[in-house]
């Protein structure tokens, strides 16, 4: 912090080259209230006068301007529609663009459309007060105003219409949807009546705008109807065709092709199983032949009503023929025509036998020929299937083009009949909240109590100042010895209590305030003379405490810089003095900032074991780096003790973190000395609340308090004054 001067812009410089005050302060001086009120007593007549004028003009205005009514009526205007249907024309409005929404309503409301319809519902193109004849001079102006331009005159809708304008104001309120419409007009129930019917014609404008949207979305769907309908027509023949060309035939969404292959792979299956069969039993049929084996002994013969019979008359036969031989013998005619018997129903099963055969072979022909045929059928199908599954892939693409084209013309369709039918339902969640009722009161000019304190104030505020402009010259100034800032010099005093002259510079030098004249004391002897109440110097370093405390407007409790543009004693003459004066009845606490600690030795007090240095590192805490003269009952406190040690860097932060420590005292001052050389003044001065300069009492005073000024930039706007020092009698 401490280890390179801080550069501050300087402002002030600036301010010196304007004639501004340094630091934009005025200078401190105390108004001679009595002297004040002694020159308005005497020009009692001219305020008198003054006032009677103004009021005589307010009556002049209440007589001459008609007055005018404003009557006012409230609209709440949701964005979100209500939802009647599921499917409206326009979305409803939930994002943040709603309140721009109801914005644009805003102007919707005065609109031509809307305000045309008042026009036209009042008939206000026959009102006088809107349509009506124009003075003499409003003629001109309009004429100079128009330009060449045709004039609103000449169509008493139009000129009706641009009146209604400027009577018509509205207005959103703040984080609502409510829109306040006001018109004013002449008439009091005319301006109700304007109100209520602005509202009527906006409600009435939403509702044919809507119905307008509906009705022209209704119709560019019918007019879209007739072409997806065409659309529609030609995808569906282009499936048709194609299926007639490829011979394509459904059944049930189904393809006959499909079907029939599936028929007949099912039939061949049972062929096969026939032949199967019928082979079988012709294979066994011929293995019999072959083999002699038992008569009748295949299922064929079983189930043969012949071969059943046949086999009867031979187990009968035989029989016989065992009971002859048993009785008659072998060789009895009897016997031996039973066997001519058994052998011709031998031959005749043989021949049964042999038909059967001929039967098993010709069915199994039969069935081997049927499967034939299937077989070829079935392969005939197939490549028909297969270039006809060819052909179906071109035919679903028709299809997907004709479906989708129908979708579109249904949907198309039930939106054309649903907007139809919205077109018929108000869904406009807008409602008047508040209709306009009868006004009261006038709304131009104000009321006549309004307008007679108005008229007193300005007219006796008017005449006070033809009083004070008419006063003779410094008649009216402060009382104190500091002059106004207008004056172009100062005058300080000397010792003695004369006044001579400060300054000897342009009057373009910033005037800062004398606030004390001192005499050329050490630091000492003026804490002792501080001390005594009723001394000169007590006096002089009081004026200093009240300017400060004058000036101080914060909540917190005042801090003031006393500094001085070289390294003599004068700030510890000025900054114990002030202490002094302010420890008589508040706790003080004084800093010196002054790295030799003039201040502090001024007082024995230069030897303290730790500063505010040690305090902003946490090194002490403030209270124990406190040192307290019991005579003065001020608290002193260095800026650096010779036992002050620092564990750390020291920044600007712990500085700042330390200072705001001493809030809790009554008043601080900080004394700094040599602003030019030493950055400790420059620092504080961003920390305190004031500013007090110390400077000698000589022909460069001027030139040194401008350099002060300079020093601290824009800090200088802290300035409350200057002390001047080594003062001599005349």
């Amino acid at each position: 912090m401490f280890e390179a001067p801080r550069q501050f812009g300087s402002a002030a410089a600036a301010a010196v080259g304007s004639g501004e005050i340094a630091g934009g302060s005025p200078p401190f001086a105390a108004i001679d209230v009595h002297k004040i009120l002694s020159l308005v007593w005497r020009g009692r007549a001219t305020i008198l006068w003054t006032t009677a004028f103004s009021l005589l003009m307010a009556g002049v205005l209440v007589l001459a301007v008609p007055p005018s009514y404003t009557a006012v009526t409230q609209i709440l205007i949701d964005p979100t529609d209500l939802h009647a249907v599921a499917n409206a024309p326009v979305p409803p409005n939930q994002s943040d663009a709603a309140v721009l929404q109801v914005e644009s309503q805003v102007r919707v409301l005065t609109s031509d459309s809307v305000l045309r319809r008042v026009v036209r519902a009042e008939k206000l193109d026959r009102d006088p007060e809107f349509a009506g004849s124009r003075s003499p001079m409003r003629r001109l102006l309009a004429f100079i105003q128009l330009d060449g331009r045709t004039s609103a005159a000449a169509d008493p809708s139009l000129a009706a219409l641009v009146a209604l304008k400027r009577s018509v104001t509205v207005q959103r309120a703040e984080r609502t949807y409510v829109v306040t419409v006001s018109v004013t007009s002449r008439n009091a129930e005319k301006a109700a009546r304007l109100a209520n019917a602005v509202a009527a014609a906006y409600l009435a404008d939403q509702t044919a705008v809507r119905f307008d949207a509906a009705r022209q979305v209704s119709q560019s769907l019918s007019a879209r109807l007739h072409e997806l309908k065409n659309r529609v027509r030609e995808a569906e023949d282009r499936v048709e065709a194609f299926k007639a060309h490829n011979n394509i035939v459904d059944v049930n969404g189904e393809s006959v092709n499909e079907q029939q292959l599936s028929e007949l792979n099912n039939q061949l299956v049972l062929a096969r199983a026939r032949t199967a069969q019928a082979r079988a039993r012709y294979d066994e049929v011929q293995r019999l032949q072959q083999t002699k084996g038992e008569v009748g002994a295949f299922p064929a013969a079983v189930q043969s009503p012949t071969m059943t019979a046949l086999r009867t008359q031979y187990a009968e036969i035989m029989r016989r023929e065992a009971e002859q031989m048993s009785s008659l013998g072998a060789r009895h005619p009897a016997v031996i025509d039973i066997e001519a018997q058994v052998e011709r129903l031998k031959g005749m099963i043989a021949d049964e036998i042999k038909r059967l055969a001929l039967s098993t072979h010709s069915e199994y022909g039969s069935a081997r020929a049927n499967e034939d045929t299937l077989a070829r059928n079935l392969d005939a199908l197939k490549r028909k299937t297969i270039a006809t599954n060819e052909a179906l892939v071109r035919l679903r693409e028709l299809q997907r083009d004709a479906q989708a084209s129908r979708t579109v013309y249904d949907a198309f369709l039930v939106r054309a009949r649903e907007t139809g039918e919205q077109g018929r339902i108000d869904t406009k969640n807008i409602r008047v909240i508040s209709s306009a009722d009868l006004p009261l009161h006038r709304s131009f000019p104000p009321s006549n109590l309004k307008l007679a304190l108005g008229a007193i104030i300005l007219g006796a505020a008017a005449g006070i100042g033809l009083v004070v402009l008419r006063a003779p010259d410094g008649e009216a100034a402060p009382s104190s010895g500091s002059e106004s800032p207008g004056r172009p010099r100062r005058r300080s005093r000397n010792a003695s209590g004369e006044s001579k002259p400060f300054a000897a510079s342009s009057p373009a030098v910033p005037a800062v305030p004398v606030l004390a004249v001192l005499p050329d004391i050490d630091a000492a002897f003026g804490l002792e003379a501080a001390m005594e109440p009723k001394s000169p110097f007590a006096r002089e370093i009081g004026k200093v405490h009240a300017a400060v405390r004058a000036h101080h407007t914060k909540r917190n409790n005042p801090s003031i810089l006393v500094v001085a543009p070289d390294d003599e004693d004068d700030t510890a003459t000025v900054a114990l003095g002030l202490a002094a004066t302010a420890a008589a009845t508040q706790r003080v606490l004084l800093i010196d900032a002054d790295l030799e600690r003039r201040t502090l030795s001024a007082v024995d007090a230069d030897r303290g074991e730790a500063g505010l240095v040690d305090v902003a590192v946490g090194g002490r805490v403030l209270a124990d780096a406190v040192i307290r003269d019991r005579e003065s009952k001020i608290n002193l406190l260095p800026l650096v003790s010779p036992h002050s040690r620092r564990h750390r860097e020291l920044r600007d932060e712990d500085i700042e973190v330390a200072f705001a420590q001493t809030k809790h005292f009554d008043m601080v001052i900080v004394a700094a000395m040599d602003c030019d050389r030493d950055p400790s003044g420059r620092f504080f001065a961003g920390l305190v609340d004031h500013i007090v300069l110390v400077a000698t009492a000589d022909a460069a005073a001027r030139g040194v308090i401008e350099r002060l000024v300079a020093c601290f930039g824009l800090d200088g706007r802290k300035i409350r004054g200057a002390v001047l020092t080594g003062a001599t009698a005349a």
